[in-house]
């Protein structure tokens, strides 16, 4: 299969070179420093139970429109959620009139991205997606660490027997590639399970500057970081997900488990890049607003960080 990486990242990186790995066609695009480096230089990607050191084919995000759309299959949308709707408009331009488009497939943090991408995309090929337990980020320019399984899950927005079996294509082609991949029938509650475990520990790890261990093994620290995760799931009660007491432990389990790793706001914090706030922190203080309640944890962390990394 064809693919487009949009978003040549940590996570990106990992996807990609994951399936170079296993035989498919991967273009790349990327921008600044790392796009250059990308352009004269191998990608270096270091995991514990995978390494790749290979020259790839990478673009910027203008120059996509020299390329085939209708030759990729599919395209990866893994770039940061603030960049959304700016990318929708590109994909809109880059696809032009045509009616069959290839699927996107969204593997971004937050809840919305994939409304956004239908606003102006059909939305039968938009594929809502998340992928965790891993950690991956550019170290220095084209060379990436990487760490954890990545296990991913999709689903349709909207569902035809069409993308039913891309979806099946794309699970076999991710599981073949060591990306270990399943399909969801209600893919709106596993965005909203992942966003308990962001909003529970990125704000947090960023406007502390620690990693996930430090904070998920400090006894009172660990404590805001349920609150957090609880606030989470109380925000989704507005859009009519119900989470579960044990499924907010379960991940609360799962990320004190987990590798100790640094969040992506952590990362963006180290390198001076825009935060994800509104998609992260400040989607569930506004539908807890919406149901009439505070979000005091959320709220404070994200008042905290904000001021901290906007008003130096």
């Amino acid at each position: 299969m064809r693919f487009l990486i949009l978003g040549a990242g940590g996570i990106g990186s990992y996807f990609g070179a994951r399936l170079i790995n296993a035989g498919h066609d991967v273009i790349f695009v990327a921008r600044g420093k790392h796009l250059d480096a990308l352009q004269h230089n191998q990608l270096k990607l270091q995991h514990p139970e995978f390494c790749f050191s290979k020259k790839i084919i990478s673009y910027s995000i203008d120059e996509i429109k020299k390329l085939n759309a209708h030759s990729f299959q599919a395209v990866l949308l893994t770039t940061k959620s603030t960049s959304t709707g700016t990318l929708s408009k590109h994909l809109q331009m880059w696809f032009g009139n045509e009616k069959k488009i290839p699927y996107i497939i969204s593997l971004q943090n937050g809840v919305d991205n994939e409304e956004i991408l239908s606003l102006v995309l059909n939305k039968k090929y938009i594929i809502a997606g998340l992928t965790r337990k891993i950690g991956a980020h550019i170290v220095s320019p084209a060379v990436i660490n990487a760490t954890g399984t990545a296990e991913t899950i999709l689903g349709s927005l909207e569902k035809t027997v069409e993308n039913s079996s891309f979806l099946e294509e794309i699970k076999n082609i991710f599981n073949d590639a060591k990306i270990p991949t399943q399909i969801s029938e209600n893919i709106n509650l596993e965005l909203w399970k992942k966003l308990i475990i962001n909003n529970g520990v990125n704000a947090i790890c960023a406007l502390l500057k620690k990693e996930t261990g430090i904070i998920m093994h400090h006894e009172k620290l660990s404590k805001i970081v349920y609150g957090l995760m609880n606030e989470t799931a109380i925000a989704a009660s507005n859009k009519g997900i119900k989470i579960s007491k044990k499924e907010i432990d379960d991940m609360y389990e799962l990320i004190t488990n987990f590798d100790s790793i640094k969040p992506s706001m952590l990362v963006d914090v180290e390198n001076n890049r825009e935060l994800e706030l509104d998609e992260i922190c400040n989607v569930v203080i506004e539908n807890c607003e919406a149901l009439g309640l505070d979000a005091p944890y959320t709220r404070t962390i994200s008042t905290l960080l904000e001021y901290t990394y906007y008003k130096k």
